[in-house]
């Protein structure tokens, strides 16, 4: 079956959950051959560096750099239909010209969160010119990437014609508990991943290690991507005497993998996650795992995590405690995490992707 990803997302995203998602399953259709699914090229420039940086799937699908995202979108919107005489197409994002009629293939459509219809606040710029509900009525089929997400689509949209399937993330090989040890990475470090803002929900690490900090004087807090700290964290950390223990960086995708297996504990706050990918890599790279009990994120780690409720300052500060100061806890959660991150893989998410497919067409 000939099937066509479209290229928006990547038009629009250098970095990014969703982006990586489709270069994983790319990846296993087009090296691993994945049931019988023949991905056509979209033939168009990008921004992605997932596809940009690794040839041997950015050249089967046609990709080539892009100036900037401008130009990348502006190509986006003034192409033609993407491949006509393809089976299905698998739209990459919500932008309004993936509605063009692809003269009778069928549609596949991936939500991966109702953040912006749940936390409106929330919203991006880029949020205002998608046309999320109309994809999900207009397709033949919708995949979420966990049971949450399904929940929240049924909540927000209510019953949906097409029929719903959940296929989890899988998590790259790259992640593991053997990666070595960068020079820059602090001696001891409790790790955050992603942005801060909002409903990320980093303020509330920032004072549950706060309170840890007064007593393990060789702790520190490693915060990888986002923006830079702000003057706001800047000031508030030096008030509570901590500043030159929490710091940021922007790691690449190879030096995350030690990030992760060097940590004392990864710590994940944040109140909504569509699927919670840093949950997963961090448990494939052995490290242990304390999430907040919110959304997708109990579906991800399982019995695997500890968990505190969101915004719980002193319940994240006592599991901190206790995971810092047991060795063996850490031992325990650890393994727990590798035994449990073995269950997602991309090779199973294509594959399941790859059933959506078939029974599309059938």
């Amino acid at each position: 079956m000939q099937v066509a990803i479209d290229e928006q997302i990547f038009a629009i995203q250098r970095y990014g959950g969703i982006s990586r998602m489709f270069a994983e399953l790319a990846r296993q259709f087009v090296l691993h051959q994945v049931a019988d699914v023949d991905l056509l090229p979209f033939d168009a420039p990008v921004v992605n560096r997932y596809l940009l940086d690794h040839p041997e799937i950015g050249d089967p699908l046609g990709a080539r750099p892009a100036r900037n995202e401008w130009s990348a979108l502006a190509r986006y919107l003034t192409r033609p239909g993407t491949h006509p005489s393809c089976d299905i197409v698998h739209n990459s994002f919500y932008l309004p010209h993936g509605l063009a009629p692809k003269r009778g293939a069928k549609r596949v459509v991936t939500v991966h969160d109702m953040i912006p219809e749940l936390l409106p606040h929330t919203r991006r710029r880029l949020d205002w010119l998608t046309m999320k509900r109309r994809y999900v009525e207009r397709a033949d089929h919708i995949i979420c990437v966990s049971a949450a997400t399904q929940r929240d689509l049924q909540e927000v949209y209510g019953p949906v014609r097409a029929p719903v399937t959940v296929v989890h993330h899988g998590v790259d090989e790259r992640f593991h508990p053997g990666a070595p040890r960068l020079d820059f990475l602090p001696q001891r470090y409790v790790l955050f991943v992603g942005n801060r803002d909002q409903y990320k929900d980093a303020q509330v690490l920032f004072e549950a290690f706060a309170s840890i900090a007064e007593e393990d004087r060789s702790i520190q807090l490693l915060c990888v991507g986002g923006a830079g700290l702000s003057p706001h964290e800047v000031d508030w950390l030096r008030g509570r005497g901590i500043r030159e223990r929490v710091s940021q960086r922007y790691l690449s995708d190879a030096d995350m993998a030690s990030a992760y297996t060097h940590a004392e504990v990864f710590v994940f706050p944040s109140r909504f996650e569509g699927f919670g990918l840093p949950a997963l890599e961090a448990m494939a790279s052995g490290t242990p795992a304390i999430l907040a009990r919110a959304t997708s994120l109990p579906e991800v780690g399982g019995d695997a995590a500890l968990y505190f409720e969101p915004g719980d300052v002193d319940r994240l500060t006592d599991l901190l405690a206790f995971v810092l100061h047991d060795s063996t806890v850490r031992a325990r959660l650890s393994t727990a995490g590798l035994r449990r991150a073995r269950r997602f893989t991309w090779q199973s998410s294509a594959e399941r992707t790859a059933e959506v497919y078939r029974a599309v067409l059938a």
